[in-house]
């Protein structure tokens, strides 16, 4: 079961003070948020540089708040992950009923913490650093269909590839 969480708390204890909190929303540009990071782990002076940064999302900002995630964790090498999924409560007035009535909505909602230095292993949703593609391959896939590939032609012929 996730747990319920108020919007003055998060569930990731222990952040170090100069931790960069990026907030991510249904309308946020990715390219935008993800040259801030950058430029942050990458920073000019130590008082400018972060080792830590926690990407918070919820409802239909989760999508986006993960695809920040995988593709900075594909553009910085060696960051360890913590995520964690709960529900945030948000109170809306009933349109319904009596004007007075307040409804609480409970949203899915997401933090992941990456981190340049190691985290606890034990932690649940703990992921270790993803390794480094083969140097031979230049960690690109090789062009063209995979050997096994099928294709089925636009006549109803299938080619084979292999």
């Amino acid at each position: 079961m996730l747990a319920v969480i108020s919007d003055n708390s998060h569930p990731i204890p222990g952040l170090t003070p100069n931790t960069l909190h990026m907030r991510v929303k249904q309308g946020s540009k990715i390219h935008n948020l993800l040259r801030i990071v950058t430029a942050r782990f990458q920073g000019d002076r130590d008082n400018n540089r972060i080792r830590q940064v926690v990407f918070t999302g919820s409802g239909r900002g989760i999508t986006k708040t993960i695809t920040c995630v995988e593709i900075l964790k594909r553009s910085v090498a060696g960051l360890h992950q913590l995520s964690k999924v709960y529900y945030k409560r948000a109170n809306q007035d009933s349109q319904r009923e009596t004007p007075s009535q307040v409804l609480e909505k409970r949203i899915p909602a997401i933090w992941i913490l990456l981190s340049k230095d190691p985290l606890d292993p034990l932690e649940p949703g703990y992921q270790a650093p993803q390794r480094a593609p083969p140097e031979s391959s230049g960690g690109l896939l090789p062009a063209g269909p995979s050997p096994k590939h099928k294709r089925l032609c636009l006549d109803g012929q299938i080619e084979s590839h292999l």
